[in-house]
């Protein structure tokens, strides 16, 4: 393990990544409009409404409560509602991230590798554009990579970094499902830090034992009176429940020839096996190395049983795999830099390289968003939302998809799975729906029979239409008034 970096060395550098880091990520936030683009997003927003009430016991027990908990304390600010304290929790926690990042890599491969891996990191335009929405990944990966960190330090070095490691392990836990996972696997890895055990490792074992007994008691508890279960994870019950060996095979094979690759992409993932293979100067900490890998994996595994390749799971494993391609980056440019003569400077090849990839990725986001193309979050939804909580009374929608019935400030129901026009329209009228709304992003897909309704000239009699939005090829919204709801 790398010796403790000089006070004003490790500020310096602390200061100026983060610094890049906030500027660039308040770049995604100016320049990309943003609205809630998942059904989890409102539920978040939702919840983190009832703890600003001060009801700590009455949201889905299914949604994890540490982000929305931030999000209500983040909504007191200035000019803030919940819908952006959420969001400011994501941006503060993608700003921060490039701090555990620079530590860890420095712990693993040194100052200079440091300074990349907080440069790749600070200017990924996808982890950027994460930490703008609500969402709990950004702080997912922030206290993945803090609690990784301190464990590591605190198991070599002792002292109070063991136990700030257990509890950012319970605050992971308490912001993603598989936080509880990766807790068990803090003392696995420990082991490979300090093997062969003696009692000096033991006793640096015992406050995290202490932690997670404690924590499982605590979450136990508070499960059994949210939702009259006693179980310290709520939500892998329902994992579990929808599980399937072969979308699971599936899932594995994906993430690794597909997700790892593409999200990396072509120079850190070249970068990477160098970072792995060539020889260095000075002799590798294997056994640290092959700690950090094991969380990786762990969370790679666990990702699995969610059955979905969705690169977001695998945030955390790739910017662990990218500590490994700054490595390659630093191993490449110092035998680059012994070459003769002017080839030199191609030592700055491999950095260039990056930071030049990364800004054409940059450049495409942000520009695809104002081409008048159908941008990448449903804005539509919003339009329509808001000019139904303007113009129309107060009534339940019936949609596919929830957003409009958030920022209409309505409730909302929607039709099943395989249904036809008719029983869609049926299920409406028995719930006592006022309203329809069709889209073209998701409904046209999802629910193929309410496609027609689109256009008003295929509506039925006792649909009468209200407004049609259309403002990018692509994004229509249809609404409608329903004749003859019931009430439910």
């Amino acid at each position: 393990m790398n010796p403790p970096p000089p006070t004003h060395e490790l500020r310096r550098d602390l200061a100026q990544l983060a610094g890049l880091a906030f500027a660039y990520r308040l770049l995604f936030l100016i320049a990309v409009p943003r609205v809630l683009d998942t059904a989890d997003a409102i539920h978040y927003v939702e919840t983190a409404a009832s703890f600003a009430s001060g009801i700590f016991l009455g949201h889905d027990p299914k949604i994890p409560p540490f982000y929305p908990l931030l999000g209500a304390l983040f909504s007191k600010l200035p000019l803030a509602d919940l819908e952006w304290g959420c969001r400011l929790v994501s941006f503060a926690a993608a700003t921060l991230l490039v701090i555990p990042v620079y530590l860890l890599a420095r712990e693993i491969h040194g100052r200079s590798t440091a300074r990349v891996a907080g440069l790749v990191v600070a200017l990924w335009p996808w982890l950027a554009d994460y930490g703008c929405s609500v969402s709990t990944e950004s702080l997912a990966a922030l206290l993945w990579l803090t609690a990784v960190y301190l464990l590591v330090r605190g198991a070599r070095r002792g002292g109070w970094a063991l136990y700030g490691g257990a509890a950012a392990f319970c605050a992971l836990s308490l912001t993603r499902p598989e936080g509880l996972f990766l807790f068990m696997c803090a003392a696995p890895a420990v082991a490979i830090l300090l093997w062969p055990p003696d009692r000096a490792s033991a006793r640096r074992l015992a406050p995290l034992a202490i932690v997670f007994a404690l924590f499982i008691m605590a979450s136990t508890a508070f499960n059994q009176a949210l939702a009259g279960r006693a179980t310290a994870n709520y939500r892998v019950g329902f994992i579990l429940a929808e599980f399937d060996w072969v979308r699971f095979a599936h899932t594995g094979v994906e993430t690794l020839s597909n997700v790892v690759p593409v999200m990396l992409g072509p120079v850190l993932f070249f970068f990477l096996g160098a970072g792995f293979l060539l020889p260095r100067q000075r002799p590798r900490d294997f056994r640290l190395e092959c700690c950090v890998l094991l969380f990786a994996f762990a969370q790679w595994a666990v990702s699995l049983f969610v059955l979905s390749p969705a690169p977001r799971y695998l945030m955390a494993p790739l910017i662990v795999f990218s500590l490994w391609s700054a490595s390659g980056i630093v191993l490449t440019s110092a035998r680059l830099a012994q070459a003769d003569h002017g080839a030199r400077l191609l030592r700055l090849i491999p950095l260039l390289a990056i930071i030049a990839f990364q800004a054409v990725q940059a450049a495409i986001t942000i520009g695809s968003e104002h081409l008048g193309r159908l941008p990448r979050e449903p804005r539509e939804y919003k339009l329509a939302g808001q000019w139904m909580s303007e113009n129309l009374a107060h009534g339940l929608i019936f949609t596919r998809k929830p957003q409009v019935g958030f920022y209409a400030g309505m409730p909302s129901t929607g039709p099943a799975e395989g249904e036809s026009l008719e029983a869609m329209l049926n299920r409406a009228r028995a719930a006592g729906a006022r309203y329809l709304v069709v889209d073209e992003r998701y409904t046209a897909a999802m629910a193929p029979p309410l496609r027609p309704l689109l256009d008003p000239a295929n509506a039925p009699a006792d649909l009468t239409h209200l407004q049609s939005f259309e403002p990018w090829p692509g994004g229509r919204v249809t609404i409608y008034e329903i004749a003859g709801a019931q009430a439910p």
